[in-house]
């Protein structure tokens, strides 16, 4: 028996590893986006920024900070404290949502114009929350199968880092400028799930259930939003929801 631990442990390490390593670049992804306009924010010249959202941007911060911390503990097979943490982790997950929801409707509420390019960052705001809710609903329900838990909770945090993804064109480094941010969220959130699915393909020869039905949902609720702001639906919706119009 020994003899078979040692030589599955080092292939369930390395496994474990590959998530470890997901979020950990998720989180440096989100100190990245939000360098300049919230955590180096003294160093540049950016203007006030309303207690909402410095409140949201600490929840937040928190929460991809427990996704790494979380993912540590079961690298180093600490699998109590990971329950342990996992608990509040999950019930901290509707200060995200809530968080969430605060801000994006202040933002839907100063919507002028169905032409407005804030129409589609609203509405793929909300539809990513909802994503997160869900998959972090389905990993708590799923907790006790390994597989499916760990790429559901992976999931859920990729679902809300496509506006860190976004901010990356205000560094001069990255090319495009603000008219690209649409691109670089877009195209990070295709190259995450993309990692995933290689993982997938490379450690069990096809994508886990979780991994596409994941992938799917994520891009159909961005098609969604898309389709809402771009026709204008989704602007009538709103002005009916907070203006009675």
């Amino acid at each position: 028996m020994s003899e078979i631990a040692v030589r599955v442990n080092p292939v369930v390490g390395a496994r474990n590893g590959f998530f470890f390593a997901a979020h950990c670049a998720l989180l440096a992804v989100v100190f990245v986006g939000f360098g300049r306009t919230f955590y180096l924010r003294a160093f540049f010249d950016t203007g006030p920024l309303p207690a909402q959202l410095y409140v949201h941007g600490a929840i937040l911060t928190l929460w991809f900070s427990f996704a790494v911390v979380q993912a540590w503990l079961i690298r180093s097979r600490q699998l109590r404290r990971h329950r342990r943490v996992g608990y509040a982790a999950a019930t901290y997950a509707a200060a995200v949502v809530v968080s969430g929801m605060v801000v994006n409707s202040h933002l839907a509420a100063t919507l002028a114009s169905p032409a407005d390019a804030e129409n589609i960052i609203v509405w793929g705001n909300y539809l990513t929350l909802l994503m997160f809710a869900l998959f972090v609903g389905l990993g708590v329900l799923l907790r006790k199968r390994a597989e499916a838990h760990k790429r559901l909770m992976l999931l859920a945090s990729v679902a809300i880092v496509g506006p860190a993804l976004g901010r990356f064109p205000l560094w001069p480094i990255f090319a495009g400028g603000l008219d690209a941010a649409r691109n670089y969220a877009i195209g990070g959130l295709l190259l995450l799930l993309a990692s995933l699915i290689v993982y997938d393909i490379a450690t069990r020869r096809r994508p886990h259930p979780a991994t596409w039905l994941g992938a799917i949902a994520i891009f159909v609720g961005l098609a969604v939003s898309v389709a809402l702001g771009v026709t204008g639906i989704g602007f009538v919706i709103l002005q009916r929801l907070f203006h009675g119009a």
